[in-house]
């Protein structure tokens, strides 16, 4: 009996010192903001573009740790793809912005359950920008609450309505939120942080400003023009600044519920900026319509955004496209530096969180592009840069097999010759633009200006061989170019939805674009992956706009085979119950009859809701 008392009371002790550990682990690990904002640039700070203000963020170049050869993807799905897996998006099954192929794997491990997995309250707001089908959402890969900006029937839209934007709440539709867009975004983050300050916190705060189109309150716009700068870049430099106030408001929050001693915070941009905007006007009812018409810098305007005068812009090859900055902020941690020599990568970020919140990585999955940053936030000087190959993803390239189908992601789905792409490796980058073939050393000419292939042909010949070994090790990857499976959810009574534009192949004349598929012929067809994840009797409604008179379609999937007449005129179209089995398979569209065989060329086919019975 005694010998039962002394077990169970070292038992309790060894409890009570396990559960201290825990306890003193949990307060002493940071909380961690990770900011990322969209088309902000390399020089897209109040410090390097006057007049323009941006004291917030200054303060944090300033005042935290820099990091001046920072390089992202050059398009925000790609740089989004690879922030939150660790990987070279191109590995991940990220392939294009829009067109279906915005989502990692559905195997990939994303840095939001990574945090989960170490302990850590989650969450997510803003632009989320990797997948559209409700097994995609922040709330399913990671995140316990998940605020992306996603429209209701096109989920494609909504993320640039910078002024009464739709929501998405864990999953559903939650409505459209009054006002900018910036501010809502904000909002919900420090709701967040201080639902979660007694807890340790990762917190992705995704914000789609200053992404085009440049839109801000007129008094913003109003005293740029007043010192003499132009409408639209007033705009811009508006824009830039009400963000930056909304940054400000985050760092407040931090102050007023004293954690900011214990709060890391991480600020970046997803690519380099572009030039061009469209233009908006409000109407009357105080929303903003485009007017089809588009504005683009003038040469003294690009000259003060791009003082560095970094070549080219997003969605390029070039440096203007794939340098950035990356601040990390939080002084009683950190002793501020800029960390200028070492080239350092966005895939960096997900193991330096990783590591902060004392997380482990799975050994089931893949490994890591990335390396930690621990080490040069605390001051040390070591560290080796590795190589990195990216490209301009651009619209998948379809390619057509023996079978007669044409397949959207292959190893042909990137044509590096009709695409911009670079390769970096110890001070030097190559450079394939289309298939212009350049090479420069970084570190004395980081504007490209002098091309040096012919000078150093060995130089050149040795770089070009890397730059094609980097992509040959990238298509080995089991998920790159990977067929985009989307997943079929009812659960809670929810209603499935399905984009169409994740096809994965067609048969006879079909177009894909960023949101939407289109016929060409009759009997051309056009297939799905979907995994049923509950297997049943399902109502099926297509959304398809611009459908002309006497237009039939097949749809196939499981057992079940439905012929319909669409409705012309109308956008949502009942196409009958079907019976699905559990498990991954195939829906397929064939166009069988029209009267418009021309006209059904600009019918286009968006998503596809389900409701089981």
């Amino acid at each position: 009996m005694n010998g039962l008392k002394t077990t169970s009371g070292l038992a309790l002790v060894a409890c009570l010192l396990t559960a201290s550990v825990v306890a003193e682990a949990t307060e002493s690990r940071p909380n961690i903001i990770l900011i990322m904002t969209d088309d902000q640039g390399y020089d897209d700070y109040g410090f390097r573009q006057a007049p323009m203000q941006t004291p917030n963020m200054d303060g944090m170049a300033l005042n935290g740790v820099r990091f001046d050869r920072f390089y992202t993807a050059p398009a925000c799905a790609p740089t989004r793809s690879a922030l939150m897996t660790g990987r070279n998006y191109l590995k991940t099954g990220t392939a294009a912005v829009g067109f279906g192929a915005e989502g990692p794997h559905m195997d990939e491990y994303l840095l939001g359950e990574a945090m989960q997995d170490a302990g850590y309250a989650t969450g997510m707001v803003g632009k989320w920008n990797l997948g559209l089908s409700d097994a995609e959402l922040p709330s399913r890969r990671g995140f316990d609450q998940a605020w992306p900006i996603v429209q209701k029937e096109v989920r494609s839209y909504g993320r640039y309505t910078h002024f009464n934007a739709p929501f998405f709440h864990n999953g559903r539709y939650a409505g459209i939120e009054d006002g900018w867009q910036v501010e809502r975004v904000t909002d919900k983050a420090i709701s967040f942080i201080e639902s979660n300050k007694g807890a340790p916190f990762f917190l992705y705060l995704a914000y789609a400003q200053p992404h085009e189109p440049w839109l801000c309150p007129q008094e913003y716009q109003q005293k740029y023009i007043d010192q003499g700068i132009g409408p639209e870049y007033a705009m811009f430099m508006g824009m830039m600044q009400q963000l930056d106030e909304q940054l400000g408001r985050v760092l407040d929050s931090l102050e007023t519920n004293q954690i900011s001693e214990n709060t890391i915070v991480l600020f970046l941009g997803d690519n380099g900026p572009t030039p061009t905007t469209r233009i908006l006007e409000q109407k009357a009812d105080g929303w903003f319509r485009q007017t089809g018409e588009f504005y683009s810098l003038n040469e003294e305007e690009w000259a003060r955004r791009n003082p560095s005068g970094f070549r080219e812009k997003k969605a390029t090859g070039w440096e203007c496209a794939v340098r950035n900055r990356l601040l990390v902020y939080c002084p009683a941690k950190y002793t501020p530096r800029v960390v200028t020599e070492q080239r350092t990568l966005v895939m960096d970020i997900y193991p330096t969180l990783v590591e902060l919140a004392g997380g482990k990585r799975p050994p089931y999955v893949s490994d890591l592009d990335g390396q930690s940053l621990v080490g040069l936030l605390e001051g040390q000087d070591e560290w080796e840069a590795q190589d990195y190959f990216t490209s301009e993803a651009g619209k998948p390239q379809s390619h057509r097999n023996k079978d007669s189908w044409s397949y959207r992601f292959t190893e042909y789905t990137l044509p590096l010759d009709q695409r911009s792409s670079c390769f970096y490796s110890g001070d030097y980058v190559i450079v394939n633009d289309e298939g212009n073939w350049s090479l420069f050393n970084m570190v004395e000419d980081p504007q490209q200006r002098a091309d040096l292939q012919s000078q150093l042909p060995e130089k050149f010949a040795a770089m070009q061989k890397h730059y094609y070994a980097a992509f040959d090790e990238i298509l080995s990857d089991p998920h790159a170019f990977s067929d985009p499976v989307q997943e079929l959810n009812v659960t809670d009574g929810r209603e499935g939805y399905l984009e169409m534009e994740a096809i994965y192949r067609v048969k006879g004349k079909n177009s894909v674009t960023w949101a939407n598929t289109y016929f060409h012929e009759l009997n051309a067809i056009q297939e799905l992956k979907v995994d049923v994840l509950e297997a049943g009797e399902y109502a099926v409604t297509l959304r398809a706009l611009g459908v002309p008179a006497e237009t039939r379609i097949r749809f196939e999937a499981g057992t079940s085979s439905n012929e319909v007449d669409l409705v012309q005129g109308k956008k949502f179209h009942p196409i009958g119950r079907v019976c699905l089995d559990a498990g991954e398979q195939t829906f397929a569209f064939t166009l069988l009859e029209t009267a418009d065989l021309k006209g059904v060329g600009k019918m286009g086919l968006y998503s596809l809701s389900l409701k089981k019975y």
